[in-house]
């Protein structure tokens, strides 16, 4: 049977607005790297239809279009594994679920890369100033068991206040950088990272939810924590390796990206 494929330039529009990391908020792994014992690179991640490409696979969509089933509008960026999942489990993973996560996946990832940062990473790289206020940052991250513990461990409250002291410190490191600066840079993009994720648990109420599979407030901030955790993995190993600093403890072993002492 026929099945309406991604053209090559929509598989790799879909992996750069990914960064070549896998979509799913519950998965950290980067999709592309280099290849061990040769030049050339390897790549892991695939380009998965959100409503099926034919009529026999999951989450088909009869009312589509060949070309709406062809359109980077129907594509999520996944690893291998977790496209093998949703496509096997599509009662498990509708097609709205995915939606969402490419829709959080592809907000972090333009946060944390807006305009500045990526020159802003560039410049730390070669020059290393303010090694100081770069290590502080890595180590108020690092001290903060809401990166790490088990989800059903967490108490949103108390992850909202940590958040809050969090965005506290950065802000105060922050008098301490010229304005525009490339660590400033740096933590403004971590603070809209924080302010993210306020946004989008506004209408819950941290203080009295608990852990709850079935609640979907639960689930919600879940969700909400898991792409916060991402992202702030992210920038934070692409500083440390600007700086050539090691990630330590149990925030360094959340990071499957970070190898080694350094980012991959």
């Amino acid at each position: 049977m026929p099945r309406d494929n991604f053209l090559m330039p929509v598989k790799r529009e879909l992996a750069l607005r990914a960064a070549h990391f896998c979509s799913n908020p519950h998965c950290l792994k980067l999709t592309a790297g280099p290849r061990r014992g040769s030049d050339r690179g390897l790549g892991t991640g695939h380009a998965a239809h959100i409503c099926a490409a034919a009529p026999d696979g999951p989450r088909y969509e009869s009312t589509q279009t060949e070309a709406e089933r062809c359109a980077i509008e129907n594509g999520i960026w996944l690893c291998r594994e977790c496209g093998d999942i949703v496509d096997k489990d599509a009662a498990g993973y509708p097609a709205d679920l995915l939606r969402t996560w490419k829709r959080n996946h592809e907000i972090m990832i333009g946060e944390v890369r807006q305009q500045g940062y990526s020159r802003s990473l560039e410049l730390l790289r070669s020059n290393r100033a303010q090694p100081g206020i770069a290590r502080e940052i890595i180590a108020l991250v690092e001290d903060r068991r809401l990166f790490y513990a088990r989800f059903d461990a967490e108490f949103p409250d108390r992850v909202r206040l940590s958040l809050e002291n969090l965005r506290y410190d950065l802000t105060r490191l922050r008098r301490n950088c010229a304005s525009g600066s490339p660590i400033d840079t740096v933590l403004v993009a971590l603070g809209r990272t924080i302010r993210h994720f306020f946004d989008t648990v506004e209408h819950l109420e941290l203080r009295t939810l608990r852990c709850d599979a079935f609640d979907p407030n639960w689930k919600a901030f879940e969700g909400a924590l898991r792409a916060l955790r991402k992202s702030i993995f992210y920038q934070v190993a692409e500083l440390a390796d600007a700086y050539g600093m090691p990630l330590r403890g149990e925030f360094a072993d959340q990071v499957p990206w970070y190898v080694g002492g350094h980012a991959v």
